[in-house]
């Protein structure tokens, strides 16, 4: 007979719950993470950081699907610090269905709509670098990917332009990828499109800039617990490592997100077929899954 697990309000994964990364959900779930690395990084810093939650806000024209390299037409970066936690999504274009029936000699066509794209990150700087006159030019920026950074469209050619921009410059890059779906970011020595990666589809990265343009990637599985992610610091400074599992369980456990997944189906995204016995024998031991 299947047991319940301990707790019914407990993540019943070992690590990433690929149910979050459901539309519905993970909108959600990426500000709450982000507010949780946020509150974590504040409360650990020496004080002469400043950790900033800020938000990245792309206007563009959409047609169908964008172009993969078609650039947003504005990019806002507000000057206003946001200090606390927010909720923020991405604006869809009106309608989104089929074509109308037509009358004859009538064509279909698709209108350019204006899409916006909101998303918040990290930034952590410290106020020597206001008092050597380089504003508030910070030291490491992270981020949290979403299916927007992955997918073709503006958030995807606006995060990259945003990357490249860091990438280019004397700033430490963390970028956090918890979900399956859409195309990793680019970059080489790490097949994405192998067995292998299908096999690992979660990963973090960690650019430090001196050591441009190699960096240090870790992939992990989904039936393990998701690293502790390092932060790069000024040199000479002690590197904090995030717990990020146990920050994602805490998260899932008090906000009481297992009233709000269905583990009688599959969760949104790709799975292997390893993955997909495993995550079904997993939910069938904790009762979880008829």
């Amino acid at each position: 007979m299947a047991t319940h697990p301990e707790n019914p309000h407990s993540n019943p994964f070992p690590g990433m719950n690929p149910y979050l990364e459901s539309p519905r959900l993970w909108p959600e779930v990426h500000n709450k993470i982000i507010a949780a690395l946020h509150r974590y990084l504040r409360r650990r810093l020496p004080f002469r950081y400043s950790v900033i939650m800020e938000e990245r806000l792309g206007l563009g024209i959409s047609i169908g699907v964008n172009p993969p390299d078609e650039p947003p037409t504005r990019y806002i970066r507000p000057d206003l610090a946001i200090t606390g936690a927010a909720v923020s999504g991405s604006g869809t274009a009106p309608g989104g269905g089929a074509a109308p029936a037509l009358d004859r000699g009538a064509v279909a066509v698709l209108l350019p709509v204006r899409e916006t794209v909101s998303e918040w990150f990290i930034s952590i700087s410290t106020a020597a670098a206001a008092d050597a006159g380089n504003g508030n030019q910070p030291v490491t920026i992270l981020e949290v990917l979403s299916p927007g950074n992955k997918n073709a469209g503006v958030g995807r050619s606006q995060y990259l332009g945003q990357r490249g921009s860091i990438i280019a410059s004397a700033v430490h890059l963390v970028e956090i990828d918890l979900v399956r779906q859409g195309t990793p970011m680019p970059y080489q020595g790490y097949d994405c499109d192998d067995d292998a990666a299908l096999d690992a589809p979660y990963r973090h990265l960690i650019s430090r800039w001196p050591t441009r343009p190699w960096a240090a990637m870790y992939p992990f599985a989904l039936p393990s617990g998701i690293p502790d992610v390092t932060v790069p610091l000024l040199a000479g400074d002690a590197e904090p490592q995030i717990p990020l599992n146990t920050l994602l369980h805490d998260l899932y456990r008090a906000d009481y997100y297992a009233n709000y997944v269905d583990y009688n189906s599959d969760p949104a995204g790709p799975l292997s077929d390893d993955d997909r016995r495993w995550l079904d024998g997993l939910l069938r031991a904790k009762g979880l899954r008829r």
